[in-house]
């Protein structure tokens, strides 16, 4: 391993440094997701409480394409820093590398946001009854504006599953992102009403 760094030069190393890291920190993901704990945007609650515990990845998708997720921004760096690694050892010019690399990254971004959407859609789909997530508590992923002035998202697991939804608050105060919030009403468009914890 030393031998291949030391054979870079600093393009490659610094190519290297990004793709790295990035792949290590996808590999924790995928095995958390594994284990049910890599697409929870609300950490992990241990002592069964409704209350996360832990901090956690934030969740992926919204209503359009989440591309700036922490698995979106991980996939980009780490494709554009392995083909550009591989481009530069190929002896391509520099300027080219650097700009097919960081087509390629973006590119893995967009599919990344477009498989989370569809998997977000298939997760909401079914028999999912949005009464149940009455009374559960969730954490707050896109900002939700005071005073039932316009809608946010928040991340929730209902009838074992994991979904994010819509959200609004009667609230004075905007709801920020990762903010544990309870639900107290949904409406017919499967719209959820919240407010904050500390309100209790």
């Amino acid at each position: 391993m030393i031998n291949w760094w030391n054979s870079m030069d600093t393009v490659g190393q610094i190519f290297a440094l990004i793709a790295i890291p990035a792949t290590l920190v996808l590999v924790v993901q995928t095995v958390l997701l594994l284990f049910g704990l890599g697409g929870a945007a609300d950490g992990i609650d241990i002592d069964g409480d409704g209350i996360p515990d832990t901090p956690g990845f934030e969740g992926d998708g919204d209503g359009g394409l989440a591309l700036f997720s922490l698995r979106g921004i991980m996939s980009m760096a780490a494709v554009a820093g392995w083909s550009g690694l591989v481009m530069h050892e190929a002896e391509m010019p520099l300027a080219v590398t650097v700009l097919l690399a960081a087509a390629f990254g973006f590119l893995a971004m967009v599919a990344i946001a477009f498989v989370m959407k569809l998997a977000m859609k298939l997760q909401q789909n079914g028999n999912l009854d949005i009464g149940y997530a009455i009374g559960k508590v969730g954490t707050v992923y896109i900002p939700i504006p005071a005073a039932m002035k316009g809608s946010g998202k928040i991340n929730l697991t209902i009838q074992e599953r994991f979904i994010e939804i819509d959200a609004k608050t009667r609230c004075e105060r905007k709801l920020a992102t990762g903010e544990s919030v309870k639900i107290v009403a949904t409406d017919p468009t499967g719209l959820v009403i919240v407010e904050p914890l500390e309100s209790e």
